[in-house]
């Protein structure tokens, strides 16, 4: 008899990157749907249940971790990985209270994404052969992104992190950002 393909919920903004990671598990022999937004997974939920997801942390607008609980609520059995290029300790915190079994940072293999749906990778089993990412690194490219998001304008970044603008210029200046 013929074991069913593993079905997996793909839920990415980027459509390149959708659509590179979509062909890359078909390959595999998963069953692969795709979303982009929270009322497209809430749609999709309703018509299939997926034994695997990975879910992009920030979507357009939206909040990947709410996707998350929507996932673990609806679907207990779903074993979720949030992929992002924006990882923090809080988030990765997050992630695992709403349901997440693993919590990766891009960039990552498609084989250390792939073994993250179906193990539990607890930090110390990192591969010595993957680079691991610093929290400077993360912490940088996360400054850049919000000064990005605000147009490089120091106040509004500032109240967007819930800091004193003083405090993140000095951030600034110690990234080199500034």
């Amino acid at each position: 008899m013929e074991e069913m393909a593993p079905s997996l919920l793909l839920v990415e903004d980027d459509q390149d990157f959708r659509e590179t990671l979509q062909a890359e598990f078909e390959d595999k022999g998963y069953r692969v749907k795709t979303c982009a937004s929270e009322n497209e997974v809430a749609h999709i939920l309703k018509q299939e249940n997926f034994r695997f997801a990975i879910v992009d942390l920030r979507l357009q607008g939206e909040w990947g971790l709410d996707i998350v609980k929507r996932l673990k609520d609806s679907q207990a059995t779903c074993r979720t990985v949030v992929l992002t290029g924006y990882g923090s300790i809080s988030t990765a915190v997050e992630a695992i209270k709403r349901g997440a079994v693993n919590y990766l940072t891009k960039p990552v293999s498609l084989e250390r994404l792939e073994k993250a749906l179906w193990v539990d990778l607890p930090p110390e089993n990192e591969s010595p052969d993957e680079p691991i990412e610093s929290l400077e690194r993360h912490e940088r490219e996360y400054l850049e992104y919000v000064l990005n998001q605000c147009g490089g304008n120091i106040s509004k970044a500032a109240r967007w992190l819930n800091i004193h603008r003083q405090s993140l210029q000095r951030k600034l200046r110690q990234t080199g950002l500034k």
